[in-house]
């Protein structure tokens, strides 16, 4: 008989619909503010402009350069839709202690933990997205 246990770490569940994410960050320019440890910037959907090509995920995206972030900018990129509402028009706010509250339920996320609500157990965070660098170090791309 095999009996399965855990250590209290709940598995993530992944809620928000599946968009196509795709979408280049330039910290030379338009997204400079990202090379700051512990700064975000949003990108909403329909609000933000965007290249033939490039796309924001369900909400947008949420991209937050992490408060750990030494020498080369450490990004995290996540929806903005709050996974319990699970709304395209309802988005988290990010705030400069590097968490992220939703505008409508009020849960607030820890956004240098994963996304992770804060407060309660849940298995539910903010949908997460790869940010891969490129050989010019201004230049990340944000994919699915």
């Amino acid at each position: 008989m095999f009996i399965a246990s855990s250590c209290g770490k709940e598995e993530e569940r992944n809620v928000i619909p599946v968009e196509q994410v795709n979408f280049k960050l330039n910290l030379a320019y338009a997204d400079q503010i990202l090379r700051t440890p512990g700064n975000s910037k949003e990108y909403i959907n329909g609000k933000y402009p965007v290249l033939v090509g490039e796309y924001l995920g369900y909400g947008g995206l949420l991209i937050v350069n992490s408060f750990y972030a030494t020498d080369r900018p450490d990004l995290l990129a996540y929806d903005l839709s709050c996974p319990y509402e699970a709304l395209r028009s309802v988005l988290v706010k990010a705030s400069d202690d590097g968490n992220a509250k939703c505008s409508k339920c009020g849960r607030i996320y820890n956004l240098m933990e994963k996304g992770r609500v804060i407060s309660e157990s849940s298995d539910l965070h903010l949908q997460r997205y790869s940010v891969s660098p490129t050989s010019n170090p201004d230049v990340f791309y944000v994919t699915r």
